[in-house]
């Protein structure tokens, strides 16, 4: 099995690195799922204008043929200069799809599994947000879900650090932090798992936008890394890189011995589910239209520009509204949040619906819309479909910490956090286009000539009109 990983990840490696007829200083790449040309001129230190694509028989500058923010389609070849700088490993080993909570995971059951591994965790119970005691694979399906991290690679990672999947506790680890991070508010499975869809985020969503190109590991040690990997491998080089000095890490990165080859002794071939679902992310994606979630002729305040869609430091793809006038208290507000668009109720829980845009149900399939710190109205259930413009419940403070009532909004596609303010698809509410700024939360709206920045206090500065019907 784990040879058969070996051959994959050279195999790929190999084919991104295949000589076309091109000058020696020139390399040819197939672009992958989720690159941009912005992107690609980060992660190989090059000028827009020097990524070329081959089109009408001849190769042009690709920024002259594609919008350099817009995704590419997957399987392009471009011409590009070659790397002359010393980088870390280039196999991949992960297919993106076993990052992000993708269609291949919706019908794995976790604590079936445990169970049947017999290990450590199949016995763990967590006194946590319900006052009950829940079993690890509770708590590892509240956390993947919440943060769409796929819970196979939260469970290889456990493996890794503590052998708790498998087997006994390894020795030397505390069971209050099996991941062996500590520290303030780490304590326990919940815990330890927000850090590490923390970390496998950061490195998967920075590598998408571009703005990750290198790593410092746990020894100090600098790596640059290799401009053709794929945003899941980047996302488990980046963890281990939390945690690992170079030697440790490198060896973590043997596709034979290391992390992967535990992924694959655990749950097979990810490279063969990665075929059902990959890729995730097609050429020229757009968001569906969607319009403010407020009554035609009502006000609302601009609270929260691109932040965390999910706990304290996740991937920056949500953004805040509050009822104008609302008083800064938890009661329920008065103004009903609206569908944005049609779809179909794919998850209600406390302080949160998903509504799926595509119509099938399936929140890890095609766009999806997540209201969070919503009342919902009592009437709704999952797998209803609702016209555009239907009441779906009250701005509060349910589903998670916050200091007043007002709506939280995130958007994935195929599973996939898509960024509010960065990167390919902005978020786009009736017009009002999200920009991101460097600190969470202070980020834009902009509709035509007319931009408003984002603040807590709900100003004036900060509304937003939905236009009454003509």
């Amino acid at each position: 099995m784990t040879l058969n990983l070996l051959w994959r990840g050279l195999a790929a490696t190999a084919l991104l690195l295949a000589a076309l007829p091109t000058p020696n200083s020139l390399l040819a790449y197939r672009t992958q799922s989720g690159d941009t040309l912005l992107a690609l001129a980060a992660r190989f230190e090059v000028g827009l204008s020097e990524i070329q694509l081959l089109a009408n028989g001849r190769w042009q500058p690709a920024s002259q043929l594609h919008p350099p923010a817009a995704t590419l389609p997957p399987g392009r070849t471009l011409r590009l200069p070659r790397p002359d700088f010393e980088t870390g490993p280039a196999t991949r080993l992960l297919p993106d799809s076993e990052l992000i909570f993708a269609a291949s995971a919706g019908n794995f059951d976790l604590q079936t599994f445990l169970t049947n591994q017999g290990g450590f965790l199949s016995r763990y119970y967590e006194t946590h947000l319900s006052g009950m005691p829940q079993p690890a694979g509770e708590v590892v399906e509240m956390v993947a879900l919440a943060s769409a991290t796929n819970p196979r690679l939260l469970l290889t990672l456990l493996e890794f650090r503590c052998n708790c999947v498998s087997g006994p506790l390894a020795g030397g680890v505390n069971p209050d932090t099996l991941l062996g991070v500590t520290g303030h508010k780490r304590t326990g499975l919940y815990r330890q798992l927000v850090w590490l869809q923390e970390q496998l985020n950061a490195g998967y969503y920075g590598w998408r936008a571009g703005t990750l190109t290198s790593l410092t590991l746990a020894d100090g040690t600098h790596i640059r890394l290799h401009p053709t990997l794929n945003a899941g491998t980047v996302a488990l080089q980046y963890t281990l890189a939390q945690w690992l000095g170079a030697e440790a890490w490198r060896a973590a990165l043997d596709p034979a011995s290391g992390v992967a080859a535990i992924h694959a002794d655990l749950f097979g071939d990810a490279w063969a589910r990665a075929a059902t679902v990959e890729p995730l992310l097609p050429g020229s994606l757009t968001q569906p239209e969607l319009n403010l979630p407020i009554r035609p002729g009502r006000t609302w305040a601009y609270t929260g520009g691109p932040h965390s869609a999910w706990e304290q430091n996740g991937v920056w793809a949500a953004i805040d509204l509050n009822p104008g006038g609302v008083a800064r208290s938890c009661n329920p507000a008065e103004e009903p949040a609206l569908a944005a668009a049609p779809g179909v109720i794919a998850r209600l829980e406390e302080g949160l619906l998903a509504l799926d845009l595509d119509g099938d149900g399936d929140e890890l399939t095609g766009w999806v819309l997540l209201y969070i710190h919503l009342e919902p109205v009592a009437n709704l259930t999952v797998g209803q479909r609702v016209a555009a413009d239907t009441v779906l419940g009250y701005p509060s403070c349910a589903g998670g910490p916050a200091t007043s009532a007002h709506l939280h909004l995130a958007r994935k596609y195929n599973g996939e956090w898509m960024l509010a303010g960065r990167g390919p698809v902005p978020f786009n509410l009736g017009g009002w286009v999200a920009g991101e700024l460097p600190e969470p939360y202070a980020g834009t709206l902009t509709n035509g000539a007319v931009t408003i920045t984002a603040c807590t206090c709900a100003t004036r500065d900060t509304y937003i009109t939905r236009p009454r019907e003509p």
